[in-house]
């Protein structure tokens, strides 16, 4: 797990191919120009309730869930104030004192359908003494009518293992690049659930974050 100050560039987007933000795509099947964007750099403090793309033109509800009471409330659904893994004012999801099993998750309901890319940042698996922790995280999304849409694909930065079709875990210990996945969804979703849970047998605090949401 990573903490400074410093401001990483812009971010990367992929649908279905990696394109950097800005450019206009030239693979078939993507953007004929540049996405749609939530720039999480937009705010400060805690995420807010009701949102929307930087454009306008789609509004994002958010809320959190804590069935197990181990919500970190300096971190939960805030956005980190700079650099987390190479990647700039992510939102957080935090545990502090999660056990085997424990969870939160985060919820995003957008105004109209989505194909959405994002990063997780972090997600790894550490040993110390005062603290052990394994990021687990499930990503799923309802299309209008509940039905579920698992991800079309998750590109694993190396320090974790894909569970599932939409689930990855942590596998090692990191402050890099490596503890980055991104996410990508390639069928309309209007709902996106991201559960963070714990599968450590010890506890401790732990995060992972969520960068920025772009579409076509």
């Amino acid at each position: 797990m990573m903490k400074t100050g410093a401001v990483a560039s812009a971010g990367i987007w992929a649908a279905p191919s990696v394109l950097s933000l800005g450019a206009t795509a030239s693979a078939a099947g993507s953007c004929a120009a540049p996405p749609r964007r939530v720039d999480f750099s937009r705010f400060s403090g805690n995420l807010p309730a009701s949102f929307t793309s930087d454009d306008g033109a789609v509004t994002i509800d958010f809320s959190m869930t804590d069935p197990f009471g181990v919500q970190d409330p300096a971190w939960d659904g805030v956005i980190f104030s700079g650099n987390m893994n190479g990647l700039d004012n992510p939102v957080v999801t935090a545990m502090n004192g999660a056990t085997f099993g424990d969870f939160v998750r985060l919820r995003f309901d957008f105004s109209v359908p989505v194909c959405p890319s994002f990063y997780l940042v972090d997600v790894d698996r550490a040993e110390f003494t005062s603290n052990e922790f394994e990021d687990t995280v499930r990503v799923v999304g309802r299309d209008g009518g509940g039905t579920r849409i698992d991800p079309a694909s998750f590109a694993l930065g190396g320090a974790q293992t894909q569970v599932n079709a939409r689930t990855v875990r942590g596998l090692s210990s990191t402050s890099g690049a490596t503890g980055n996945v991104l996410v990508t969804f390639d069928q309309p979703i209007e709902r996106l659930v991201i559960r963070h849970q714990d599968d450590s047998s010890l506890s401790g605090f732990q995060w992972v974050g969520i960068h920025d949401f772009h579409w076509c």
